[in-house]
Parts: structure tokens; sequence; C-alpha cells
């Protein structure tokens, strides 16, 4: 997507400016024609802007400074906890102005429609072999047009799916998920430095990354737990245990993306948030928190119900 037309979907026809906590980054976006800002340097965000937080006191500032800004339209890329490179950033960027957000916010509301219609669906395309039930306590997130006509921060993220998350383990799960993906790619988050996860996860895990995005990868789940992550019939299961932290190889999130517009130009070997947005499905395991969050990306996967939901009785 060009940047005049994402502009003419976010912004009002007003170009946006670049905010960041990074002065590299700052100065390739300049070459690249943006008004840009250091968010050290700002009392207010612009009316019009894309943040890219390098660190976390940068992503506090960020909604620190939109309680003090009345009028705002923003849309916040977390870079920090994903890979806080400069190279990274401009991956994210080009993907993000690449998207088509006018299609994606279509598509959104009619999965949301799809998702409160039915309650059970089977996955298929590129080697998906799955069924996932979602309950009736189930509520899924999705971002529709009318949440950005007007002010809003809003995570890049959430512009490119719908997604159940099951954060506390203390509820019950929204969905039942079994079967077998084909995986692209991962991503890994740990939003802050935990003591209590073995050291060098963070190594291992770009390298398993790295052999996902170059070798066929099947994930295979079980009732909502992951029992298998083969790579050419060696098992990395143990490692995703092990990085998962306390949640183990319990599912926390199982989403629909919708961003066609990426495929071309996706590199899953790039911890970039845009990723996940490729059309098709991921699923998580592990909170960020306790554990690394790791998702897996299946792309041309397509959800399909397999009954109509019954009207609930009064």
């Amino acid at each position: 997507m060009s940047l005049p037309n994402m502009i003419s979907t976010l912004f009002g026809h007003e170009k946006p400016s670049i905010i960041a906590d990074s002065e590299d980054f700052l100065r390739e976006c300049k070459h690249l024609g943006f008004n840009t800002a250091n968010i050290s340097d700002l009392a207010n965000l612009p009316k019009n802007s894309i943040v890219f937080s390098f660190s976390n006191d940068a992503a506090k500032m960020t909604f620190e400074l939109a309680k003090n800004t009345k009028n705002k339209k923003s849309v916040f890329c977390a870079t920090q906890v994903f890979e806080p490179t400069v190279a990274s950033a401009l991956y994210s960027l080009k993907l993000l102005l690449s998207s088509n957000f006018e299609n994606a916010l279509c598509t959104q509301r009619s999965v949301l429609n799809m998702l409160n219609s039915n309650e059970s669906f089977f996955l298929a395309g590129n080697d998906a072999d799955a069924r996932v039930t979602v309950f009736p306590h189930a509520q899924p997130y999705a971002l529709l047009a009318e949440d950005v006509s007007h002010n809003f921060v809003q995570s890049v993220a959430e512009f490119f799916e719908v997604h159940y998350a099951h954060m506390n383990p203390q509820e019950p799960c929204p969905f039942s998920f079994s079967g077998t993906l084909k995986v692209a790619g991962i991503l890994t988050v740990l939003r802050k430095p935990n003591s209590t996860l073995p050291e060098g996860l963070k190594t291992s895990l770009k390298w398993l990354s790295d052999r996902i995005s170059e070798e066929d990868t099947f994930l295979s789940i079980e009732d909502n737990t992951v029992t298998s992550l083969k790579i050419k019939n060696e098992d990395h299961i143990k490692l995703l245990d092990l990085a998962a932290g306390p949640r183990g190889l319990k599912l926390t999130e199982f989403a629909i993306g919708v961003n066609e517009a990426i495929a071309q130009n996706i590199d899953y070997k790039i911890n970039s948030q845009m990723n996940e947005g490729i059309s098709g499905a991921h699923l998580a395991i592990g909170d960020g928190s306790s554990g690394y969050h790791i998702d897996f990306l299946s792309p041309a996967v397509t959800v399909t119900p397999i009954n109509q939901r019954l009207p609930q009785q009064l």
C-alpha cells in the first residue's frame, strides 16, 4: 500500500511524523522524507504519528505524552520487546508502509463476524490439519474502522489480527485447539529480564528461528498443549518448554492474521512485530513475563466454520 493511501485510511490526508528514541533510526527516516522527532524532546504527541520505542522508558513516555495530548492518532511499534535495532525497525517500517490498512480493518470485521457466529472451525491450506472450538465466554479482540476514526493510540499488531488470548492461567481458556500446522517463522518476546529462566535462551531461540525460516517445520497440538515442533524429524519441544517458563507448552493465544499485502516482503528471520499479522493463523505459548511469549506463524491457512452456533436461549 502506498503512503498516500495509508494516510487517507488512518490520518485524514495528513502525513504522520515518525517519533523514536533512536537518533540513528530517525536519521534514516529523514532520508525517507519523514518529519521526525526524538520522543525525549516532546511535551505532546504530534496530531499524527508513528512511534518506534527502542526502550521501555520510551514506551512509557509514549503513553504519558498521549495522556497530555488531546488530539492524536498514533500507531505504536514496541520495538524494544522484539529486536531493538535500526535494521529491524526499518524493516518493520517498510512492511507497515506496504500494508493495506483499509483492507485489513475490513477483513477483521468479516473474521470477527465469522467467529461470533460459529463455534467450531477447520484449519486447512499450507499443510494445516487442525480444528479449533471457541467457547461461549470467549471474547475475540478485533480492531475496526470506527476504533481509529477519532483519537487513538494503537499497537501496530492490532491492525492486522483477530485474536483470543489466555494470559491468566486461573481463568478458563477461551478456545480449544488440536491438530498440526506448518510453521514458517516464530516471534519471541520477553518484556523484561527474568533471572529464573535458563541462560542462553535468547541465543537458542534465535538459532531455532533461523532453522524454522529455512526448513519445513511442523507444530503439533493436542487439546491446547504443544506436543512437538519438528524440523527434519528433530523435535525441539524441550527448548520451547524451557523458554515458555511456568506456562510451559499450554497455548496462550490463537489468532487469525489479515495482512495479505506483506506476504512477498516478509523475512521470518527478523523478530519483527509486523510478521505476526501475516494472512493465515498463528498460535502462541508463554506470557512474555514469566517466560518467553513465542508465536508460531502459519501463513496461507484458511479458517472455515464447521457448524453454525445455535442462538442462546433466553
